[in-house]
């Protein structure tokens, strides 16, 4: 008989105990009818893009070679000595990534994964390349100077 009435009691605690949280719920309902439930409501939070450096620049032939006539250019890399920008060439080569190299005013080598006359393409591909390749999260486009 005791063990009854012991089980009696720490049932009507745990009900009870429940009734309020529940309470609690149903009353956040009433006050907030078009909202889900505030416990179980899941939020994603998503990090912001960052922002795409964009440059303006003449380019200017290399070796006898005109510059390429595209408008825009996604850049990987930029180097002032033309045997580094060769090395990283080579290098982005063995990880699938085909580019050619530009030469600008100031004697820079950029190395270009992308030569486009579409803006929004140029950009779409700064963002691909920033996830797929994290380590060239600094991939930025170039915009030649006519």
């Amino acid at each position: 008989m005791k063990n009854y009435i012991y089980l009696i009691v720490c049932v009507t605690i745990i009900f009870s105990s429940c009734a309020g949280v529940n309470k609690k719920l149903r009353n956040s309902k009433k006050d907030n009818p078009d909202k889900t439930d505030p416990v179980t409501e899941v939020v994603q939070v998503s990090e912001p893009l960052p922002e795409i450096k964009e440059i303006e620049e003449k380019l200017v032939p290399i070796n006898d070679r005109d510059p390429d006539p595209h408008r825009y250019f996604v850049i990987i890399g930029s180097y002032r000595n033309p045997d580094n920008a060769q090395r990283f060439r080579s290098k982005i080569l063995k990880e699938g990534i085909s580019s050619e190299i530009l030469l600008n005013e100031a004697g820079l080598y950029r190395i270009s994964v992308l030569a486009t006359d579409n803006i929004t393409e140029a950009r779409e591909d700064i963002r691909r390349i920033r996830r797929v390749f994290p380590e060239y999260s600094d991939t930025w486009l170039l915009i030649q100077k006519k």
